[in-house]
């Protein structure tokens, strides 16, 4: 519950009740999301400090076009974590960029030598695989004759 500042003191501020609910709402907002407070910070959460920044005048409805966004200043951690997931990200990029390029490299160097092994592997694996088949024959054959 609201106690300090009481409504009756931001009520004026604005022209009805429901716009004063989305001042505070639309400013609170803006305090979470990082923006610089106009009345020193004792409040208990982001809605009382917006409350009493319209109690005191410092937030206001402006009549008017209000489908622009407005930028508001962002306080310093805010700034400095912004700034480091930017370099995060342009770092796992230039991480996908270089193991792309070396990818590239390696199969323009060796397409000969990779088709070659799975040849290779592929034959001896039919050659022991016919081989097996030869001895099974034999062992048949064998068994058949003494017989």
């Amino acid at each position: 519950m609201l106690v300090d500042p009481p409504i009756e003191q931001m009520l004026p501020k604005t022209a009805c009740a429901y716009e004063l609910a989305v001042l505070v709402s639309q400013r609170a907002c803006q305090l979470v999301d990082g923006a610089q407070p106009m009345v020193p910070e004792s409040a208990a959460n982001m809605v009382s400090l917006a409350c009493r920044e319209v109690a005191q005048g410092k937030v206001v409805v402006v009549p008017g076009d209000h489908t622009k966004e407005m930028v508001v200043p962002k306080t310093k951690e805010a700034r400095e974590a912004e700034k480091a997931a930017q370099k995060q990200r342009e770092e796992q990029e230039s991480y996908k960029r270089f193991t792309a390029a070396v990818d590239e490299q390696v199969a323009e160097e060796q397409p000969a030598e990779a088709q070659e092994i799975v040849f290779e592997t592929v034959e001896a694996g039919q050659d022991q695989a016919e081989d097996a088949e030869y001895e099974d024959e034999e062992a048949v054959a064998e068994s058949s004759d003494e017989e």
